[in-house]
């Protein structure tokens, strides 16, 4: 029998890859849209910082999305949307989640919370270019991967995809995708899927 399941969530914001996640498994759910919950309360009954996204499965709550997705999928096996656990598959989920989360996303949202989401008080935009060089430097890693494979894990769709893409379409968004033809083609693969939840423009 399929659990009771509530996303707690904002359109395109990192709910967006959980969103994906449980379409793609054929699991029904209820998104409760947290635009005006964010810093509340109300919120931080499911998140410690009263942020999104959470979910609530069987009344047992999970936050940050990597954690949701790939626990989703570990729910959902027959679905095949990630490798079981101590495969070398599996592994290279870990890796490239991992990479991906630190070595570009991290520097995304510095950049935005020093360009935008801070007060103008708390803003050092002087940290904007490093912030740069290095996810320039993850790009190109990445870049690299999908000269030869459509896909992050041997070479099929899967939801180290779902996580690592939102990271690389939010990249592309903010321009630093136009000397990456790898990644450019890589989003418009994603963009293409049935249940594709990124953000297309």
């Amino acid at each position: 029998m399929q659990p009771n399941i509530t996303l707690y969530g904002i359109r395109f914001t990192r709910s967006a890859r959980c969103r994906w996640t449980l379409q793609e498994l054929g699991l029904k759910f209820e998104e409760i849209d947290c635009g005006s919950m964010i810093g509340g309360e109300q919120l931080r009954e499911f998140h410690p910082h009263a942020k999104v996204p959470a979910i609530v499965i069987d009344d047992e709550v999970l936050f940050e999305s990597a954690a949701i997705c790939t626990y989703l999928c570990d729910l959902n096996p027959g679905k095949e949307l990630i490798a079981s656990p101590g495969t070398r598959a599996r592994a290279l989920h870990d890796q490239w989640v991992s990479f991906g989360l630190s070595e570009l996303e991290g520097y995304l949202w510095s950049t935005a919370n020093h360009t935008g989401f801070y007060p103008q008080e708390k803003r050092v935009g002087a940290i904007v270019p490093s912030n740069t060089e290095e996810l320039l430097k993850a790009a190109a890693v990445l870049n690299d991967v999908f000269a030869d494979e459509e896909y992050l894990i041997g070479g099929e769709f899967s939801v180290s995809d779902i996580i690592l893409g939102w990271s690389i379409n939010w990249a592309r968004r903010m321009g630093y995708l136009d000397d990456f033809l790898h990644l450019q083609s890589y989003v418009a693969r994603l963009l293409q899927r049935e249940h594709c939840a990124l953000n297309p423009e």
